[in-house]
């Protein structure tokens, strides 16, 4: 508990330090413990969602602009320092990752470039085109596509519309699947040209690869995809999306 405790002010130095206290680091960690003794996660995701539940009960908060970041950085740190339980993901070239940066310890964004073993790759770091020889132990996959709902019953080859290579595409609705009944049979989003029927909701999107719809669903929670990025072209403008895609479409091998 310990551990977890520490690895929460890491990310939250305001948090209380007494066992005693409601909400303090202590009580959040003793209580994720005790969560994890009944439900018995066995994945990173898994770990994310018992800690952001743990959280909302005891109506505290890691990051007040950045709540599912913060939440999966805890993860992060308590797997890679061994304290959480959870199945170590497969690495592979041309995978986005989250790896941890030398200079400063902490995770960011970066793509796989090269394998140098069974235990330890080269990546690029995407917000500094800095490549870093990393071990295994502080690379984590992104979730292939997270929170959009029969996206992945749906692959097929093509080109993908944001990065430009040849792969397997999944659909990705620019309106998340969950944010439906916001908007079914209601008024749409400012600027989007329909309906709000099931069909036109349903066929609303663009075809992209997996790494891609990855990066998607890392810039914000579906709720705000549906208001902000609920086109191609705001995707396309974030400036964290561009490094991407520049990076992306310079490899010319086809990654599945």
């Amino acid at each position: 508990e310990r551990a977890i405790a520490r690895a929460l002010r890491a990310r939250r130095p305001d948090l209380g330090e007494e066992p005693g206290e409601e909400a303090g680091a202590p009580y959040l960690a003793a209580s994720l413990v005790a969560y994890a003794a009944e439900r018995q996660p066995l994945t990173a995701p898994g770990w994310q969602r018992l800690l952001s539940e743990v959280l909302a009960d005891a109506g505290a908060s890691l990051d007040d602009d950045a709540e599912e970041d913060a939440v999966r950085w805890v993860v992060a740190e308590l797997c890679r320092r061994g304290v959480l339980a959870a199945p170590v993901p497969r690495i592979e070239v041309g995978s986005l990752v989250l790896a941890v940066l030398a200079e400063d310890d902490q995770w960011h964004e970066a793509v796989v470039q090269q394998a140098l073993g069974e235990t330890s790759f080269q990546v690029v770091f995407l917000q500094y085109g800095k490549p870093q020889d990393t071990p295994a132990a502080s690379i984590r996959p992104m979730d292939a596509v997270v929170d959009d709902d029969g996206a992945e019953g749906s692959l097929e080859e093509g080109r993908c519309e944001m990065c430009g290579r040849q792969m397997l595409l999944t659909f990705h609705h620019l309106i998340p699947k969950d944010t439906h009944p916001t908007y079914l049979k209601k008024r749409l989003p400012p600027g989007i040209q329909g309906e709000p029927t099931r069909s036109f909701l349903n066929t609303y999107g663009t075809m992209i690869c997996r790494h891609c719809h990855a990066f998607v669903h890392r810039l914000a929670p579906n709720e705000v995809l549906a208001k902000e990025y609920n086109t191609l072209e705001k995707i396309l403008e974030q400036p964290s999306v561009k490094r991407w895609v520049e990076w992306a479409g310079q490899q010319t091998r086809a990654i599945y």
